[in-house]
């Protein structure tokens, strides 16, 4: 019988011959050139996934922001639809003779659709306060010496302003818009439930850039700042960079405008108001400093030329900003879908 040799600690830790009779090594570590080239592929894969969280991430900010101006736009789309068919009230006998006089010599025609679109659609969709304060006013609806009745949305403008704190032109159209929509009560859509959970803020800055609010919310898109509106877009230029205005053609604003002194437009242009976001950038890129009111523009009857592209300051119109090129290649417009056909 053989003997079995008892097996010790010192036979357990001696090193196993290889076969070629030396020593084994025994591998216990990376290297650091090993390590190294782990962690630059950690840091390329971390960086891959970084950029594609941060893609979503915007992309679901468009989509979101993209979504608010959709329900806005249907929103002021279903106000414009109801003026063609709405009742206008004839002009005030002046004369004594028993017939309306028209101003300037309008005819009934010219007259209706001046009053539309002056009265109505610019006095229920103001973009700028200075038309809110005309309202509020009525230092401006007069025609002869009659005052125009104010329409009941109208009304409700003129009150919130009156009773509230005086805003600042900076945000007007954002602000305006927030009140038509939500506090103006156009197409029965005060307090509109699938906009109760929109991002809604005051960011206008004093002097130094503080957000120091006006008392007037906007509504927000999804990098936080306020959502533009502009009622007669008229130097809008879509695609961005295009030079090429979008409203030409059958929604030309200058083919509804006749030469002759005491006519008017037509009441609907094909033209429809310009809601948009700044993007990711926060720049809008639209010129549009001006805050004279459109309620005043042109005489015979006053208000004539609201909205005329030729009398209207480019300003006010959407034109590009010359200081800001290419702003607002990244913004998101209600028209967007539109160009993309």
């Amino acid at each position: 019988m053989t003997r079995r040799l008892p097996i010790t600690a010192a036979a357990i830790a001696r090193p196993r011959r290889g076969a070629g009779g030396g020593r084994g090594v025994a591998r216990a570590a990376f290297t650091i050139v090993e390590l190294l080239v782990v962690i630059a592929i950690m840091i390329v894969l971390l960086g891959l996934t970084g950029a594609a969280i941060s893609g979503a991430r915007a992309s679901q900010k468009r989509q979101a922001t993209q979504l608010l101006i959709s329900k806005l736009d249907t929103i002021v789309q279903q106000q414009l639809a109801t003026y063609s068919s709405r009742s206008v009230p004839s002009p005030p006998d002046l004369n004594g003779d028993g017939r309306p006089d028209y101003p300037a010599n309008m005819t009934a025609a010219s007259y209706r659709a001046w009053y539309i679109r002056r009265n109505l659609i610019t006095g229920d969709l103001p973009d700028r306060w200075t038309d809110v304060a005309a309202i509020a006013s009525g230092s401006t609806a007069a025609v002869g010496t009659t005052m125009l009745p104010i329409t009941a949305v109208q009304r409700a403008y003129a009150d919130t302003f009156k009773n509230g704190k005086q805003p600042t032109p900076q945000y007007a159209g954002a602000e305006c818009l927030f009140m038509i929509v939500m506090q103006g009560g156009i197409a029965n859509c005060l307090d509109c439930a699938d906009l109760r959970t929109a991002q809604i803020g005051d960011k206008d800055t004093d002097d130094s850039g503080k957000t120091v609010g006006d008392g007037w919310p906007e509504f927000l898109d999804e990098w936080g700042n306020p959502i533009g509106f502009i009622l007669w877009p008229a130097g809008l230029v879509l695609p961005a960079g295009s030079a090429s205005k979008f409203f030409t053609d059958s929604r030309a604003l200058d083919l509804a405008f006749p030469a002759t002194a005491g006519t008017s437009p037509i009441p609907s242009l094909g033209m429809r108001p310009l809601i948009y976001s700044a993007g990711p950038d926060g720049q809008y890129g639209f010129n549009r400093a001006d805050e004279a009111s459109q309620l005043t523009a042109g005489t015979g009857p006053v208000g004539r030329d609201c909205g005329n592209w030729s009398v209207e300051p480019a300003a006010s119109m959407a034109g590009p900003d010359p200081q800001k090129p290419g702003a607002v290649v990244d913004n998101l417009t209600n028209f967007d879908a539109e160009v993309k056909k």
